[in-house]
C-alpha cells in the first residue's frame, strides 16, 4: 500500500500505524473526523465526503489556505525557509498578531512546526505557542507533501472547521465514519494537558465516550485511539477493544519503546445486540 505523508510532523500522529488502523475504518460513506491533528488519516482513507475538523484554529486556517491557494501559500512558506529568520524572533511575531488566520500566520505555522522541538504543538494559558526551538542541523521544506494534501482537500468534498468535538460529533447521522484520535489520557491519574490551551482530561474524555455512543444511536459507525490502560479501557468499555504497539515520537526520559495503544470500535449493531442481551436478562 502506497502510504502517504502529512507535511506536519505531530507528535501522535498515526503515520507510524496508519496501515493497521485502516483495516478497522470503513471506506464507504461520509468520514467525520474531529481530531483531524496532521491529518494522517485523512490523506490515506477514501471516502465519499470529509467533516475535518480541530480546536486548533491555527492549524485549520492551513487547511484552509491550501484548499483555496495552495501556490501562494507553498510560495510564503519557503521564503520563511529560505531565510536566516530567528526561531524566537518569528515565534513572538505569531504569538503577538491580532489576525490568526491570515496567509503569513499559516506559513509561520508551517515553519514553526518544521522547526520546534519533535514538531510539538503546544500552547500555554495565554493561548501562545510556547514550544522550543528544535535541534535541527537541516530543516526539510516539505512541499511535495503540501502539494499532495492540497489536492487531496481540493478534489474531494472537505468540510473544514474550527470547532470542539461536541460540535463536529454532533453532525454525524447514519452511516457516517466517526474516527476520533484526542490527546491521550495518561494511566494514572487520567490527565494530558492537550495540544491548545484548554487540556483534554478524564472529564472530557468521557464526554467524548458519551458523544460517540449517541451518534452511534443514530446510526453512525465510532473508532477511537488512546493509550491502553485500565482507565481508557474503562471510559470505552462498550467499544469492542484492539490492543496494539505504536512506536515512540517523543519520549521524556528518553524511552523510544513502543507505546502500548487501543482501537476501539462502536458499532450499531453492537448496541443493539447488548439491550437485546439485557432485555432477556
Amino acid at each position: 500500500m502506497n502510504i502517504k505523508k502529512s507535511f506536519l510532523k505531530w507528535p501522535g500522529g498515526k503515520g507510524r500505524i496508519i496501515e493497521l488502523l485502516l483495516s478497522y475504518l470503513p471506506t464507504n460513506g461520509r468520514f467525520i473526523e474531529p481530531f483531524v491533528g496532521a491529518g494522517n488519516v485523512f490523506i490515506n482513507v477514501d471516502a465519499k465526503s470529509y467533516i475535518l475538523t480541530d480546536s486548533n484554529s491555527d492549524l485549520i486556517n492551513v487547511y484552509h489556505w491550501l484548499k483555496s491557494d495552495a501556490t501562494i501559500l507553498i510560495n510564503e512558506t519557503k521564503a520563511l525557509f529560505d531565510s536566516e529568520v530567528d526561531f524566537y524572533e518569528l515565534r513572538n511575531q505569531f504569538n503577538l498578531s491580532s489576525k490568526r488566520h491570515t496567509l503569513e500566520q499559516a506559513a509561520k505555522f508551517i515553519w514553526l512546526n518544521r522547526h520546534c522541538f519533535n514538531g510539538l504543538c503546544r500552547y500555554n494559558r495565554n493561548g501562545n505557542f510556547n514550544v522550543p526551538k528544535g535541534k535541527h542541523s537541516n530543516t526539510y521544506f516539505p512541499e511535495q507533501e503540501l502539494i499532495n494534501f492540497s489536492k487531496k482537500l481540493c478534489d474531494t468534498d472537505v468540510l473544514l472547521t474550527a470547532c470542539d468535538f461536541r460540535t463536529t460529533i454532533t453532525k454525524a447521522e447514519s452511516n457516517d465514519i466517526i474516527y476520533c484520535d484526542p490527546p491521550y489520557l495518561g494511566p494514572f491519574n487520567g490527565s494530558f494537558v492537550g495540544y491548545t490551551s484548554n487540556s483534554f482530561d478524564y472529564i472530557k474524555t468521557q464526554e467524548l465516550e458519551k458523544c460517540l455512543f449517541d451518534a452511534v444511536k443514530r446510526g453512525a459507525i465510532a473508532i477511537i485511539s488512546n493509550s491502553d490502560n485500565p482507565i481508557t479501557q474503562e471510559i470505552f468499555n462498550k467499544f469492542n477493544i484492539h490492543s496494539i504497539e505504536s512506536p515512540r515520537s517523543i519520549a521524556a526520559n528518553g524511552n523510544r519503546k513502543p507505546a502500548k495503544e487501543i482501537i476501539g470500535v462502536l458499532t450499531p449493531e453492537m448496541i443493539n445486540n447488548s439491550q437485546q442481551k439485557d432485555l432477556t436478562k
